[in-house]
């Protein structure tokens, strides 16, 4: 239990440093594969994170591990956006999340649809990465999902954190969780030929 609390937290403090570089970056291109360095390292430290193990969630137990996982990548991104939240970048994350929010205000589903494209996108990355033993299905996974505008429940905790708090905020994020699960256990259905 403790190596799963621990990793978990590594999770969260690795997407949320990837969110300050991109934050950094005025080039999006440039900016979203640079973020990927932050699952590559969650790979290569084997991090718990939660968006690259939802889709791979075969017991109870998992569930349970889910759960510790979710919440302590959530709770780590957001207190690492806290202590980044500083000029230019509170200002960046303030814009990335506000676009975020009106669209969840306005039409909810889009955000689920979001989220559930940002799942496909990460599960695509991490099962390229188990199957070739290659980067670039990361690197290209992480870019497609950002450059898509795609929500990864993970980094919107950082930027969250980084620009503004509010407690509808919360439920945003669940409803990224969500679609986030609903992607990457969508994706392994079809791959699996709909055999569980």
């Amino acid at each position: 239990m403790i190596k799963t609390i621990l990793k978990s937290i590594l999770a969260g403090v690795l997407i949320a440093l990837a969110g300050v570089v991109y934050l950094s970056c005025t080039d999006k291109v440039v900016g979203s594969f640079l973020f990927s360095f932050g699952l590559c390292l969650v790979i290569l430290l084997e991090a718990n994170l939660y968006t690259g193990k939802v889709g791979y969630v075969n017991s109870k137990q998992d569930v349970f591990d889910l759960a510790i996982m979710l919440i302590l990548n959530l709770v780590s991104a957001f207190l690492v956006g806290l202590i980044a939240k500083t000029g230019s970048l509170h200002d960046s994350a303030d814009a990335v999340v506000s676009a975020k929010l009106d669209v969840f205000y306005d039409t909810w589903w889009i955000t689920l649809l979001k989220s559930i494209g940002c799942g496909i996108c990460i599960y695509g990355a991490v099962e390229g990465y188990k199957k070739t033993k290659s980067f670039i299905p990361v690197i290209l996974g992480v870019m497609c999902f950002i450059l898509a505008g795609f929500n990864h429940v993970v980094a919107d905790a950082f930027y969250i954190g980084a620009a503004r708090f509010y407690w509808i905020n919360l439920v945003y994020l669940l409803l990224v969780a969500v679609g986030n699960a609903i992607g990457s256990i969508l994706i392994r259905l079809l791959q699996k030929g709909l055999k569980i």
